[in-house]
Order: structure tokens, then sequence, then C-alpha cells
């Protein structure tokens, strides 16, 4: 006996610097994401996960943690970069 395999009833795209965040959802109700390069949107994902349950407010922080530390990077050599070219 073979596996069914689940379809994509909803599915969004979204450019995620130079890779493709897509979320799905699936007619089993199951929902997911992955990350694609840019143009290969058909090949393999790079990661993927769940985004049922719990797995979606852990991946909903995951994201606002990259965003506060990619802040935190930006004004960290902002000021780095000022302070070698004597800006104010």
């Amino acid at each position: 006996m073979s596996a069914r395999r689940a379809h994509i009833t909803q599915s969004v795209t979204v450019p995620f610097g130079h890779l493709i965040l897509r979320l799905v959802r699936l007619d089993c109700g199951s929902r997911g994401w992955s990350l694609r390069p840019e143009g290969f949107e058909g090949g393999p994902p790079v990661v993927n996960g769940s985004l049922d349950g719990p797995s979606f407010d852990a991946f909903v922080a995951d994201l606002e943690t990259a965003v506060a530390s990619l802040r935190q990077f930006r004004d960290a050599t902002e000021v780095a970069v000022q302070d070698r070219e004597g800006l104010p």
C-alpha cells in the first residue's frame, strides 16, 4: 500500500532576501512553511517545518528574534562605520 500525498489547498509565497518563504495548507488541514532559493520554486526546500499547534507560535517567535537580531546588527555596524569615518 502506498501513501497518498496530501495536496496543497492554499499557498502563499513571500520574498525573503534571496530566498522564497512559502506558507502552505494541505487538504488534510496541516500547515507548514519552507524556504527555497529564489528562482527554484519547484525545487526541494532548503529547510521546512510545521505550522501546526505550538509550532506556529514558535516559528513566529523565531522570526521576531531574527528581526530583532538584524536590527541590533544594523545598529552596531552603522555605529562602527560612523566611528571609522568620523561621522556624527
